[in-house]
């Protein structure tokens, strides 16, 4: 019986050692993703403050507020959980952000080109924020549930697998002691049986 635990603990670790290895490769190629997408971001965010800069020094400070606060919105979002290798992640999915000049909730005659670039390009940022979203916190369970499987893998091979050895050795050597008494008591009865016989 210990030595089927011991083959089951072993067959257990070898099975998480092979889903460690699947989620390992899946976080290096999500990680690519979430690299290539902070790029993007970090490309959007500095061409956007860019065109913001530019706006800011054609039409001012309060020109640019009045014209945010008229094209101000609720971004809806909509957050399902999905299970990518048998994890849940949330996978968050939010609306087309970029709109026409005419959907601002402003005339477009009221404000410049400088303007209409900078509202383009923070919408193009906030969108590229949401969608690299997803892939960082899937990202994060990944990475969780690595460490988790490292965890009950060394759990298995650190202790529950040199304890089931340790009893199994403990058991064959009280195996052997009953044997070899058992061998002694044959042979001191057989020797009386012979003894007595005579």
């Amino acid at each position: 019986m210990t030595r089927g635990r011991r083959q089951v603990a072993r067959k257990g670790a070898e099975l998480l050692r092979s889903k460690r290895e699947a989620l390992a490769s899946e976080f290096v190629r999500l990680t690519r993703g979430v690299i290539a997408g902070r790029e993007q971001l970090g490309t959007r965010l500095r061409e956007a403050t860019r065109a913001l800069t530019l706006a800011r020094a054609l039409h001012g400070d309060e020109t640019l507020a009045s014209l945010a606060l008229a094209s101000a919105r609720d971004i809806p979002l909509a957050i399902e959980r999905r299970k990518v290798w048998g994890i849940p992640s949330p996978e968050v999915q939010g609306p087309q952000l970029v709109r026409a000049s005419d959907a601002r909730g402003a005339s477009p005659v009221g404000w410049g080109l400088a303007v209409a670039d900078a509202a383009r390009r923070h919408e193009e940022a906030v969108e590229t924020l949401i969608a690299i979203s997803s892939q960082e916190m899937r990202l994060k369970r990944l990475g969780e549930e690595i460490r988790n499987a490292s965890r009950k893998i060394n759990a298995l091979e650190q202790v529950l697998i040199p304890g089931l050895d340790q009893a199994i050795g403990r058991i064959e050597v009280a195996l052997e002691e009953r044997e070899r008494e058992a061998i002694g008591r044959l042979k001191r009865f057989k020797a009386s049986r012979e003894g007595g016989s005579s």
